[in-house]
C-alpha cells in the first residue's frame, strides 16, 4: 500500500505518514472495536529488521492512540486474524 495520510496533533502540527492498513472489525467477538475504523501507520522506525507501526482508532470524529487495554488486545487479535485470513472486517486495504 502506498497511501499516505496526514495526521494533525493536538497542537495543530500536521505530519504525513505512510498508511499500512485500514479496517473496521464487524465481529461480535470484538465488542470494544466493533464498527470502529482503525488505521495502522508506519512510524519510520525500525526494530531489528521490522518496521514499527502505530495504531489509531476513531473516537469522537478523530483518530487517536488506542489507550483502552481491552480494545488494544482486540486490535492485536484482529490483525493476526487478518494475516491468517480469518478476520471479520470491512475495508482491509
Amino acid at each position: 500500500m502506498t497511501d499516505k495520510v496526514i495526521l494533525t496533533t493536538p497542537t495543530g502540527e500536521k505530519t504525513e505518514k505512510k498508511l499500512v492498513c485500514a479496517f473496521k472489525s464487524t465481529s461480535d467477538e470484538m465488542p470494544n472495536i466493533k464498527n470502529i475504523p482503525i488505521v495502522a501507520i508506519e512510524t519510520g522506525e525500525m526494530n531489528g529488521a521490522n518496521y514499527v507501526l502505530e495504531f489509531f482508532w476513531e473516537q469522537n470524529g478523530i483518530y487517536q492512540s488506542i489507550d483502552n487495554e481491552q480494545a488494544w488486545g482486540e486490535v492485536k487479535k484482529t490483525i493476526i486474524d487478518i494475516i491468517n485470513g480469518k478476520a471479520e472486517v470491512e475495508g482491509v486495504q
